[in-house]
């Protein structure tokens, strides 16, 4: 059993991946319903986007909720959204995918059960993650050069 502890302090940003099942490369095919999940969200709960960039099988993004004991919720919300309003095909594929025990708890096999999340603590914190989220998709070779990315906050 790990001993992580998440931090909860009103007023910081939250670094956070979040990481398709598998690595499946199905969100910037499904990038509409991705967009509508974090609409819906944002209608739910109180947060902005700080920087975000949307890979084929991965998220990483700096939100500031208001209520920072909501971030978890924040990420389940969309995450949930995003697989209700999925083809059939998406979740057809993605359940031959799922170990018997996954199947039986519900998990959908879209996304890893759990998310990565760093709390950022200082403009050092906040100016490497920026960075970090600005040239992933250059470091992932989706891209030569980071302004080419449509699915990114950086978008000139």
């Amino acid at each position: 059993m790990s001993n992580y502890k998440r931090i909860f302090k009103d007023g910081y940003s939250y670094f956070i991946t979040i990481v398709t099942q598998g690595r499946n490369p199905i969100l910037i095919e499904c990038i509409d319903q991705l967009r509508y999940s974090f609409a819906l969200s944002k209608k739910k709960y109180a947060y902005t986007i700080d920087a975000i960039i949307i890979l084929p099988d991965h998220i990483h993004m700096i939100i500031t909720p208001k209520n920072s004991n909501e971030y978890p919720k924040i990420i389940s919300h969309i995450k949930r959204s995003f697989v209700y309003g999925l083809d059939g095909h998406y979740k057809d594929n993605a359940k031959m995918t799922l170990s018997t025990s996954s199947y039986n708890r519900k998990l959908s096999g879209i996304w890893q059960k759990r998310f990565y999340e760093h709390t950022i603590r200082d403009e050092k914190d906040w100016l490497e993650k920026i960075q970090y989220i600005q040239h992933n998709a250059v470091k992932h070779m989706l891209v030569d050069d980071w302004n080419d990315w449509q699915y990114s906050s950086f978008v000139p």
